[in-house]
Formats: structure tokens, C-alpha cells, sequence
């Protein structure tokens, strides 16, 4: 091979040379571009959108379960006239009333009356009673009844209430045609006021348990939190924790779990900041299903809350819980629900609770 046919080969191997550099360098160059591109750009989203954060725990949340029913049924009203705490005012007829009819003439004139008080209608061709209020618009009822509650926590009836709603009444009749019947007359429905009221101021109580700091100086917010789950209590009304009754029937909560100091409740901002020296479970006796079996279940919880927290167990006078000592709530509480029973009205059911409310 001559000069110049060796010259011609180094310059294509330096050619070649060149040429491969650049493509290493540009190869290298769009690696390292990838790299940056997949750090600092957005990622692709995936097939499935994520799950959404879990709400905080102390947020009230309300879920809804479909049940199959037949499409021309509706539930079951929980709500009906009671003769024991009620003053009745009875409207049948032959002709049904549809609802706004009657409605109407007692939204007009309720607002004489101060005591809780009702209109309540039996559909056509039904058992169940129905508050005309929550009812739907095309109800129409065979029978009407206004109710008015003979006592509260404010005291019982007086005479001009029996008045005021006996004249609805009698201009729900006389509008309607419907010839008004009573459930007891005037004096037996103040006697019957008056026994309700003291019904009312006899067993109108609460049983509470107080959860001390005994082997810390305080609880602290997330761990209260921590501790009021471990045995099934829900943050809700009232900012304080409750155990719920596990019915879908409206009764309220089996008990409670309050800030034992000013104000009682739990900011539900502050929770991680919160320091308190004790707390208090409580429950309405009168309103409470069963309320010995409800009051032995707060007591092991006070207790698991206790030991979780390091707190110790106090009676509502702020002295040491002993075993005597529950045993006589237990029997206080036994005696209560014995002595309303007697008395017609049984802890939680809905006469209790109406004369009760939370």
C-alpha cells in the first residue's frame, strides 16, 4: 500500500473515531436527560386513581347501606302517639285527609304551645303512625291524632296548654269534618302532669365514672384519642367521644367520654395539644337499654382506659372507685330501672327518651 493509500485509511479510522465519540456523548447525553426528566417530572398517572386519605378520626361520618325492599314499601315509623306521657286529641273519619291539609292548620296554630307536641296521621289501609312533619307530601291518613306531652324536664302541663292545643284540635275538626275524641279529660290530664313531673325530677340521672392521672401528670390529647378507640368510642356530637348503641333506630349513645375540666369537650384542632388531669364516662340511666348491663360495660372500659393511659378510677365525689363501691351504683341503678318499669315506662324506649332527652 502506497503514501497515499495509507493516508486514506488513517482518515477514515479518524473519521470513524469522531463520528463514535459524538454518538457516545449524545447517548450519554439523553441518559442523563431521561434521568432528570424522570426525577423532576410529574409522574404518569397510574391505571387506578388512589385511595383518598382517611378522614381524621374525630370527623362525624354517616354511611349508607343499600337493603333491598320492595319498591312500593316504606320502613317502619318509630314514632306514635303514647297515651302514658301524652294528652291525645283523636280526629277519625271516613274520608281520608291528605296531608297538607291538616298540616297547614296546625303549622299555623303550634305556636301557641310551648310543651313538645305532635300531629300524627295513620295512613290508609296502615298500622304504623306517622309525624305529618317528616311524612311525604301525598300521604293521606284514615286517622289523625295531636299529641301534646304532659310534662318535661321543664315541668309539667298547665291548664292553658291542655286549652291551647284542645283548640287546634277543634279547628283541625271542624276544618277537616272529623268529630274530635279525647284520651282523658282535663283534671286527669294535670294529675297525670303532675305524677309525670315528679317521675321526671325522681329518676332524671346520670351514672359517671371520672379516669384520673395517677402514674403521669397528664393525659395527653392522642393518647386519649388512642385509648377512646381501643374500646370502640367514636368522636361526635358535643366534640367528646361516645359508644354507639349499634342500633339504627335513633336511641342515643350508650355512654360518653367528656374532658373531666372546663369545657368538657375536645377541640378537635388541638387534639395533639391537649393535656388534661382527667376524664369522665357517663350515661343516661333513664335513657339506656338494659342500663346495669350498659353501666358493667363502661366499667371496663374506664378500666382499659385507665391502665392505657396510667390514670386510676374515681366515683363521682372524687373518691377512690372501689369494688363496694361499684356494686352499690350497680344497685342504684338496678333499683332505678325496677321502679320505672313499675311505673310504665321502661330505660330506653322511646317514651324514656322523649321524656329524657340528651
Amino acid at each position: 500500500m502506497g503514501l497515499r493509500g495509507a493516508l486514506a485509511l488513517v482518515g477514515v479510522l479518524v473519521v470513524f473515531a469522531v463520528a463514535l465519540n459524538a454518538y457516545d456523548r449524545g447517548r450519554i447525553r439523553d441518559r442523563v436527560r431521561r434521568l432528570f426528566e424522570g426525577r423532576f417530572a410529574a409522574p404518569e398517572a397510574p391505571d387506578e386513581a388512589p385511595s383518598p386519605p382517611e378522614p381524621p378520626p374525630w370527623s362525624e361520618r354517616r354511611v349508607l347501606h343499600a337493603a333491598p325492599e320492595a319498591a312500593d314499601e316504606e320502613p317502619e315509623s318509630d314514632e306514635e302517639p303514647f297515651g302514658a306521657i301524652d294528652f291525645l286529641v283523636f280526629l277519625p273519619g271516613e274520608t281520608p285527609v291528605v296531608r297538607d291539609a291538616a298540616l297547614g292548620i296546625y303549622k299555623q296554630n303550634e305556636y301557641v304551645i310551648d310543651k313538645p307536641h305532635r300531629l300524627y296521621g295513620r295512613r290508609v289501609g296502615a298500622r304504623a303512625w306517622r309525624n305529618l312533619a317528616k311524612d311525604r307530601e301525598d300521604a293521606r291518613y284514615e286517622l289523625l291524632a295531636l299529641a301534646l306531652q304532659l310534662a318535661d324536664r321543664a315541668g309539667p302541663v298547665s291548664e292553658a296548654d291542655l286549652n291551647a292545643i284542645t283548640q287546634i284540635g277543634l279547628k283541625l275538626a271542624d276544618a277537616l269534618d272529623r268529630p274530635p275524641r279525647f284520651n282523658m279529660s282535663f283534671e286527669e290530664g294535670l294529675e297525670r302532669a303532675q305524677a309525670l313531673d315528679k317521675f321526671c325530677s325522681a329518676f332524671d340521672v346520670i351514672a359517671s365514672i371520672h379516669v384520673v392521672a395517677d402514674s403521669v401528670p397528664v393525659f395527653r390529647g392522642p393518647a386519649i384519642e388512642r385509648a377512646a378507640q381501643e374500646v370502640h368510642m367514636e368522636f361526635g356530637a358535643r366534640n367528646i367521644f361516645h359508644r354507639k348503641s349499634g342500633e339504627s333506630d335513633g336511641r342515643p349513645n350508650l355512654y360518653s367520654l367528656a374532658n373531666q375540666f372546663h369545657p368538657g369537650s375536645f377541640d378537635p384542632l388541638r387534639l395533639d395539644s391537649l393535656q388534661t388531669q382527667g376524664l369522665t364516662l357517663f350515661m343516661s340511666v333513664p335513657c339506656t337499654p338494659d342500663p346495669v348491663a350498659t353501666f358493667t360495660d363502661m366499667v371496663r372500659d374506664a378500666r382499659v382506659i385507665a391502665r392505657r393511659l396510667g390514670g386510676k378510677l374515681q366515683d363521682a365525689d372524687r373518691r377512690v372507685l372501689t369494688e363496694a363501691g361499684l356494686r352499690a351504683i350497680t344497685k342504684q341503678i338496678a333499683s332505678i330501672a325496677e321502679r320505672m318499669a313499675h311505673q310504665g315506662i321502661t330505660p330506653g324506649t322511646l317514651n324514656a327518651m322523649r321524656l329524657f332527652p340528651p
